[in-house]
């Protein structure tokens, strides 16, 4: 699971900053992803202005000026608790991150469930373009792990904060096993 969870961060990173290479002639490297939306399992409201967009390395997320919305599916379960999946994904990003700098790790109540919210800002580097903030949110239905993760840089991320904590709340598991 941790090299899982590695190379979905690591994938994360690069989607987050934007940062995809690849050399003329040579083919795509072929790199494990959890599944993008559109996920039966879970559903969230997003907020106006924010538009539909996929890339190479993600499917379908959101997006509007510099802040995104990627829901992601870890199914590797079965998961007790988000709040350890929370620390495990912190560390992954401390691993591949020059910085990181936690800003706050609480419970939300969403509609039918609690979001562990994990709230964090990074770099990738000396550019300060690199400079993101983070919040992400950790749901479960006990047979996978349900990752909500909207960032911006930290420069515009005030701006942004109130209507990603918003997704957070809509947040709506749709599956019958959910573990309360």
């Amino acid at each position: 699971m941790k090299y899982r969870l590695l190379c979905c961060l690591c994938l994360g990173a690069m989607l987050l900053t934007g940062c995809s290479a690849k050399e003329k002639n040579q083919e795509p490297t072929q790199i494990p992803v959890y599944e993008a939306l559109p996920l039966p399992d879970i559903k969230v409201d997003i907020p106006e202005g924010y538009e539909t967009t996929s890339s190479e390395l993600c499917e379908e997320f959101y997006k509007k000026d510099d802040a995104s919305i990627i829901i992601t599916e870890d199914k590797n379960g079965p998961f007790d608790s988000t709040y350890d999946y929370s620390i495990t994904a912190l560390k992954q990003y401390q691993q591949v991150a020059a910085t990181v700098e936690v800003l706050s790790n609480d419970t939300v109540d969403c509609v039918n469930a609690s979001v562990q919210t994990l709230e964090f800002r990074y770099t990738l580097g000396e550019n300060a373009e690199a400079d993101m903030t983070v919040l992400a949110g950790y749901v479960t239905d006990g047979q996978s792990m349900f990752i909500v993760t909207c960032k911006s840089n930290t420069s515009t991320y005030a701006e942004h904060r109130d209507e990603f904590f918003t997704v957070m709340k809509s947040l709506m598991l749709t599956t019958t096993g959910y573990i309360s």
